[in-house]
């Protein structure tokens, strides 16, 4: 109907199935800490420590939480699938995500809280792409609600909007649920998300969950410098006019001038929003293993360019 474009896409699945989202998940963890921003609750700008302090002897001390919104901190710890030695590698390890022996890190929280990593760069200077950040931010997200990160985002989000199903976490080991990349949904509930940085979010709430200040901060408020400084620049595959975007911001990956906002996830799932346009777009699939398929970002993106 006016005001909201949809399109979904299911290959060989049914509309009750939940396919994995990958690290479509980040939004959720950085959408609850808006919500918590919204009242106060916490203040971005402080390091993160404020809000974790067993991060006070750790490799983030001294980081804002900000820097950790936007994967500006600066902290050697990006995504390796294959050094076992590496950061990333220990903290999925320490989750149950990578292959696990009797060397590896029992648990998240007191591997980070011990993380010793270098730094490449001075924090809000330079953008590398990092689920460690996203792990950080759940961490934050539970130490100011006293509650689990699932619990919350139920509490704050998943309860609120009259979501279809139910929703899952993989978690692992020991129950500590992987919320940088293992979130688990109906793709229609998904686009219930999105909605809620819309002017259709009146379709399934009464109230505004997600503010719009905090809406406009990610369309105005972001921060071009840290993609122009990225470390490893290969977001630019994902777009065919890379002149055109604008920034990364709060777990988006990119957001273009035309208001485009987007978050992708591993194998080829993808959540676009454009809030000027009422428009939301979510899809999920897995790339082959030699990379030949068409990538579905570009031609999405090429479909709705005209839609008003």
């Amino acid at each position: 109907h006016k005001g909201k474009i949809v399109f979904e896409h299911y290959a060989r699945m049914q509309p009750y199935e939940k396919p994995i989202l990958w690290s479509v998940s980040k939004v959720l963890v950085s959408a609850v800490i808006s919500i918590l921003q919204d009242r106060g609750q916490i203040d971005v700008d402080q390091p993160v420590e404020v809000y974790v302090p067993e991060l006070a002897g750790s490799a983030y001390k001294g980081t804002t939480v900000r820097n950790i919104l936007d994967m500006a901190t600066g902290i050697d710890c990006a995504e390796e699938y294959e050094d076992r030695s590496s950061c990333y590698y220990r903290l999925m390890q320490s989750i149950g995500e990578a292959w696990w022996d009797e060397d590896s890190p029992d648990n998240p929280y007191t591997y980070l809280a011990a993380l010793k990593a270098e730094r490449f760069a001075e924090q809000g200077t330079s953008y590398e792409y990092g689920s460690v950040n996203t792990v950080l931010l759940g961490w934050v997200v539970e130490k100011i609600t006293g509650m689990p990160f699932q619990d919350a985002l139920s509490k704050e989000i998943w309860t609120r909007v009259g979501m279809e199903s139910d929703a899952a976490y993989v978690a692992p080991r020991f129950g500590v649920p992987h919320w940088d990349g293992g979130f688990l949904a109906r793709l229609r509930d998904m686009i219930r998300f999105g909605m809620l940085f819309t002017p259709s979010y009146t379709v399934i709430s009464d109230i505004r969950i997600i503010s719009g200040q905090h809406i406009g901060s990610l369309l105005k408020g972001g921060r071009g410098e840290l993609l122009a400084n990225a470390r490893n620049p290969g977001w630019e595959k994902y777009t065919h006019d890379a002149d055109q975007v604008m920034h990364n911001t709060w777990q988006w990956d990119l957001v273009w001038k035309n208001g485009d906002m987007y978050k992708g996830g591993w194998a080829g799932q993808g959540l676009l929003v454009n809030p000027g346009k009422d428009l939301v777009a979510v899809y999920a699939g897995y790339f082959k293993e030699d990379f030949s398929e068409l990538p579905v970002l570009p031609r999405l993106r090429e479909v709705l360019k005209g839609l008003e």
